[in-house]
């Protein structure tokens, strides 16, 4: 016997048992019984449990962990309650129903009817909706109840059986067209669910302000037999007590345009069932996947302060669009990818909550899910009201510092992370892709690991042709040098005198060539080299454009300088910036110290390489740049321009997009 026969035979001994026994129990005992039963499953199905609170975070930002603890949790409770309910229905007398049960409204039944094209009663997963037939019935109606196939057949004819027994017909799901469109031509009642995600073929519509994907049949047997739409919905009072109420009619738009009015009722429909679970949000059915195929990802990205390290996070964050998009294709989707993505920094309180979170997201599990103690006690108090209600699908960070916030966020919002750089002693685990340059790589590489060439950034044929176009670079021809200076790093100390070497070699050149130059600071250069740059090219005619960061920075600079040049010459020390040169599918040039020796892969025997080092080293070695001796760029550059060597592109993206997709 197969294990899915013995746990329907199983299940149906346990369940008919169950619903047997509880014919002797008082309704109050009862109920009681399944609110506990509502509790248990609360507590030990983390997943379902897991899935209602995040997907309550998401409807009601503006309400506490408290707040969405206490719904998710009344939550749970209305369903046992519902099952008890459920399984009681065979024993209770129409009589002492009609005491619990009210319906409001009934006169809207009584006008659709009387078209003589039937009625579509037009429900969700709210209340007891397993006796919202029973109120049909008790009223003379016979309704026709549209009903998803179970897994186990036992089971599945049992819960059928429970339903009829309040005089309803069950229609079978897949097999029912017919059925239905034979039901309503002969002016009968059929109630349909209309908030379970649809997939693939579903019409996607606003749902608590995220794309849905909606099943149009309703509409579609409406418009096919013209039968009336009743948006209708049964409420429980207090424990006990339901009352069922027959919306109006629901007029359908009809244009002409089917696909548009399809999209437009179905929007009407949803909104109708966004205000009663806005109502009453414990008696929906938060723990159903009802945003599953939805092509919609909101991302948080943490930041630590440092440029680098955000351009990094943001970078993958925006690789997410791609990602997304592949992963709709996959699934027959052809809605477009919709990335929102909210970028909130991390600021610690001092050293010792630095510490203590750190600690703390050893351990951070499941069960941290709509606390946040441990990170409010860590964070100053803007930057924890920053992330406290932001929803998020996937979270990025890049850095140690922001590591233990990214993994008690993941668990919040039942998320998907992902981190850049080593994520420290005892969180790899928790997190699920760690995107790890090749130069910071060990020799034991774990599954959730993806190892990259260089570091992970924003630049792409587009994002440089847009922010060319934005750069005050008057007179500019579109060829030129870039030339990038940064400062000094751990490690490394970047000298005026390396400085002036490699501008004086790009104005050599660039004079002789009759090429234009590009340059950009960052906010590490010191004010010595500033004070050099001004002094140089302030007056320079050649120069097109001199931005000193620590005076004013320009946004989306660097992919401009890219999208301007046709060679970039860098400073070693960034490996944010190194990377980013190495994607602009340009000649990339990087200048060492010349104390260092002629090449950065040709160190002295006494000196020890740095992360910088070793990162340059491999990409040149990979053939995505050359290195040179500060007082040999000018050389280096005619070379090039002289012997117009390939290009080698680093095309990190595609492999971290491709590893995003298994994310989403």
């Amino acid at each position: 016997m197969k294990m899915d026969s013995i746990i329907d035979f199983s299940g149906f001994i346990i369940v008919k048992s169950f619903s047997v026994s509880l014919r002797f129990v008082p309704l109050g005992l009862a109920l009681w019984m399944g609110r506990r039963i509502g509790d248990a499953v609360y507590f030990f199905n983390i997943k379902r449990r897991m899935i209602a609170y995040a997907n309550l975070k998401a409807a009601f930002p503006e309400k506490s962990s408290g707040e969405l603890k206490r719904i998710n949790k009344a939550h749970f409770e209305n369903l046992g309650m519902n099952v008890i309910e459920l399984l009681k229905l065979p024993f209770m007398a129409k009589d002492y129903l009609g005491r619990h049960v009210k319906l409001e409204n009934a006169d809207t039944i009584k006008s659709g009817l009387e078209k003589g094209k039937g009625v579509i009663v037009l429900t969700a997963h709210f209340g007891n909706w397993e006796i919202a037939s029973l109120v049909a019935s008790l009223n003379g109606y016979i309704m026709s109840v549209f009903a998803r196939e179970q897994k186990y057949e036992r089971l599945n004819n049992l819960l059928n059986e429970f339903r009829q027994s309040t005089g309803c017909k069950v229609i079978t799901k897949g097999f029912s067209v017919k059925d239905i469109v034979k039901t309503l031509h002969n002016n009968g009642i059929v109630a349909m669910l209309s908030d379970q995600d649809a997939g693939a073929n579903g019409v996607f519509v606003n749902f608590f302000n995220r794309p849905a994907s909606t099943a149009q049949g309703i509409i579609a047997f409406s418009i096919k037999t013209g039968a009336v739409i009743l948006p209708s919905f049964i409420t429980r009072v207090g424990i006990d007590k339901h009352i069922a109420k027959a919306g109006e009619p629901l007029e359908l738009i009809n244009t002409g345009d089917r696909e548009k009015d399809v999209k437009v009722n179905l929007q009407r429909i949803t909104g109708i069932l966004e205000d009663q679970v806005r109502r009453f949000p414990e008696q929906w059915l938060w723990a159903h996947k009802r945003w599953k195929t939805t092509p919609q990802r909101n991302v948080l990205v943490l930041i630590d302060g440092k440029a680098g390290h955000l351009n990094q996070a943001m970078g993958v964050a925006e690789m997410i669009e791609e990602a997304l998009g592949s992963r709709l294709q996959a699934r027959g989707v052809e809605e477009k990818p919709i990335v929102k993505i909210h970028a909130a920094e991390i600021k610690f309180k001092n050293i010792f909550t630095k510490v203590f979170l750190s600690l703390a997201g050893i351990f951070a599990s499941a069960r941290c899910q709509g606390c946040l103690r441990c990170v409010k006690f860590c964070l100053t108090k803007e930057s924890f009201e920053n992330i406290k209600n932001k929803y998020a699908d996937i979270i990025i960070s890049c850095g140690s510092s922001t590591v233990a916030a990214n993994i008690f966020l993941k668990y919040e919002n039942n998320a998907r992370n992902a981190v850049i750089m080593k994520p420290g002693l005892g969180h790899g685990k928790k997190i699920d892709l760690i995107i790890l340059p090749s130069h910071d790589a060990g020799g034991n590489i774990k599954h959730n690991v993806l190892i990259t060439e260089g570091a992970p950034n924003r630049i792409t044929q587009k994002s440089m042709e847009e922010a060319a176009n934005r750069l005050p670079a008057p007179g500019s021809r579109l060829k030129g040098i870039g030339v990038l200076i940064g400062g000094d790093a751990k490690g490394f100390k970047l000298k005026k005198e390396d400085v002036e070497k490699v501008i004086s070699g790009v104005i050599k050149i660039c004079e002789e060539k009759d090429l234009d130059v590009f340059i950009s600071t960052s906010r590490r250069t010191s004010q010595e080299i500033d004070r050099l740059l001004k002094e140089k090219f302030s007056d320079n005619k050649r120069c097109k454009l001199l931005i000193i960061a620590n005076e004013k920075n320009i946004e989306g600079a660097v992919a401009g300088i890219f999208g301007l040049s046709d060679i970039i010459v860098t400073s070693p020390e960034s490996m944010s910036m190194v990377s980013e040169a190495a994607s602009s599918g340009k000649h990339v040039i990087v200048f060492s110290n010349d104390n260092v020796g002629a090449k950065l892969g040709c160190w002295p025997r006494f000196a020890t390489p740095t992360k910088y080092d070793r990162m340059v080293s491999n990409l040149e070695k990979q053939g995505y740049l050359q290195t040179e001796r500060p007082g040999e760029i000018y050389s280096k550059i005619k070379e090039i321009l002289e012997t117009r060597p390939g290009i080698k592109k680093l095309e990190d993206r595609k492999k971290i997009a491709q590893r995003l997709t298994g994310l989403i």
